[in-house]
């Protein structure tokens, strides 16, 4: 080659080289201006240092390169062809691009050319060629494609949506009947927790399974302390309560099976009394129950008072009776002292029913509110004289009775004739329940806002647990009359209910054996002043 150049005077040699359709390619000199689109390779030859010449070597757009622009090897719209600059080159002619820009490095970008929009690739043909090996796709084929892939995703989520409605149609029966189950479980729940009964469930191997609030609040045993335990071991005597409750086949049943049974519970020494029945379960017993300790014991002090006022109008009017009939019978025979004891006994006796009977209709009044009680200033020393007066006449003569009154005191108001009875009414306790006779003291002095009235006695006194309950309805120290200290019961009741309607209040302090000293107050009228 470096002959050649020698020996001729060109300093170039131009070779075509035509690509064949197997693959191969061919070369041949090319006397002509290179080509504008042909893509040209330039090799510099070298003798001595010196540059003698070049060897060119391009190749041009022929029919191979015309079938490639017009029909891609990917079939469809897809096109493979030369770009030069800002043209696209083919045998037979060569295309513009108008607008957009070919981006390098393989990166796609939107390109016009003659009117249609394509998707364009490109890559550079060697480092120092300005031609660039080029793909495009037209714009409507992308768009159809997209559309395409569009409506197949629309069509999938259609199909989706389907499926689900499908899905959910089916097990919206299911789902509701969950959510009502659901819903009906938690509201049974919450009626449970807030019913005022108790109620427990025990299975058949008598372990308990539920212990709800009302059954805490009752009993005072706690749910978390009892749930999965044996009843038998839990609840104090359950072995003999539940041989004792009748448990029913269902709720309602109208047999006797049906109706409650009242019981004792045993719980810590408290003594609870409980109204129970039960109901069968498939896997097990429930249990429902309420408190009845107050209405068993109002019902154990009615049959008391009952026993008391019996007893009570028994002796007067068997004085009564006898005392008419000797007096009929035998009045003749009679000196005049013992018909004037007879008719003293007569009186005395009538006295004691007018009593009982006036006590009990006060008590009707005290608890259907219809009592009338006035407010009014009254002298506390003048009220407190009379009575002592009154109770001397009716003490024996191992009793006295005393007055203890400070030199300045002020008025009260409340009821002069109310605070009078009851005044009367804790003397007469007092006299009663001191059989060996000592000292009564009759006390009244003012503290605070308050005039305290107080009736202190030596006698039989107060066991410390029985005074709270003294002043309860039909409650009696002595129920059976061991003592043969007679009453009704309902005295020191009707005291603590004049005081209470008068503002006022009253308790009691006493050592058994050592006497007893009740105290009311009631609020003061007025202030006394004393000025020196």
């Amino acid at each position: 080659m470096q002959l050649r150049f020698l020996h001729h005077k060109s300093n170039e040699f131009i070779w075509k080289m035509q690509l064949q359709p197997d693959g191969g390619a061919v070369l041949s000199h090319w006397f002509s201006p290179l080509p504008a689109a042909a893509a040209v390779r330039k090799v510099s030859v070298t003798s001595k240092g010196r540059t003698v010449g070049r060897v060119v070597v391009f190749v041009s757009p022929n029919r191979t390169v015309a079938r490639l622009l017009t029909k891609g090897p990917h079939g469809g719209d897809q096109l493979l062809g030369l770009a030069v600059g800002r043209r696209i080159v083919g045998t037979e002619e060569t295309q513009r691009i108008e607008s957009g820009l070919l981006l390098p490095n393989g990166n796609p970008s939107d390109i016009r050319v003659d009117g249609q929009d394509y998707r364009a690739v490109a890559r550079d043909l060697g480092s120092t060629s300005r031609i660039k090996l080029i793909v495009l796709e037209t714009g409507s084929s992308i768009d159809s494609t997209a559309n395409t892939a569009r409506w197949r995703v629309m069509g999938l989520s259609f199909a989706l949506i389907l499926a689900l409605l499908a899905m959910a149609y089916t097990m919206s029966p299911s789902i509701a009947r969950t959510r009502v189950s659901r819903e009906e479980r938690e509201r049974s729940e919450r009626v449970l927790a807030h019913v005022g009964d108790g109620v427990f469930l025990v299975d058949r191997d008598g372990v308990i399974r539920l212990w709800n609030p009302a059954a805490e609040a009752i009993t005072g045993l706690r749910s978390d302390a009892l749930c999965n335990q044996a009843a038998a071991e839990t609840i104090p005597g359950w072995t003999e309560i539940a041989a004792r409750v009748p448990v029913a086949s269902r709720p309602g049943d109208a047999d006797d099976a049906s109706s409650a049974e009242t019981v004792p519970l045993d719980i810590g020494g408290r003594e609870v009394w409980l109204s129970i029945v039960g109901v069968t379960l498939g896997d097990g017993i429930v249990y429902a129950f309420r408190d009845v300790t107050r209405e068993r014991r109002l019902e154990e002090l009615r049959s008391q008072f009952v026993a008391t006022i019996s007893h009570e109008l028994r002796t007067p009017l068997a004085s009564l009776h006898g005392a008419a009939l000797t007096l009929l019978d035998r009045e003749s025979d009679l000196s005049g002292q013992t018909r004037r004891d007879l008719l003293d006994m007569i009186s005395v006796q009538s006295k004691r029913l007018a009593d009982l009977v006036e006590e009990i209709l006060l008590t009707g009044q005290l608890d259907s509110g219809s009592l009338r009680v006035v407010t009014e200033p009254f002298d506390a020393e003048e009220l407190v004289w009379s009575a002592a007066a009154a109770a001397r006449l009716r003490a024996d003569d191992d009793t006295t009775i005393d007055v203890s009154i400070p030199a300045v005191l002020p008025k009260v108001a409340g009821d002069p004739g109310r605070t009078r009875q009851v005044l009367t009414n804790l003397v007469d306790n007092a006299i009663k329940y001191s059989p060996e006779g000592g000292r009564i003291e009759l006390a009244v002095g003012a503290d605070g806002g308050y005039t305290r009235f107080t009736v202190r006695d030596e006698g039989l006194g107060i066991p410390l647990g029985e005074q709270k309950r003294i002043f309860e309805k039909f409650y009696r120290l002595d129920p059976d009359h061991r003592r043969g200290i007679g009453g009704s019961g309902l005295g020191l009741y009707i005291c603590r209910e004049l005081v209470r309607s008068m503002n006022g209040r009253i308790w009691v302090e006493s050592d058994p054996g050592k006497g007893a000293a009740f105290t009311f107050e009631l609020p003061i009228a007025e202030r006394v002043t004393v000025s020196a």
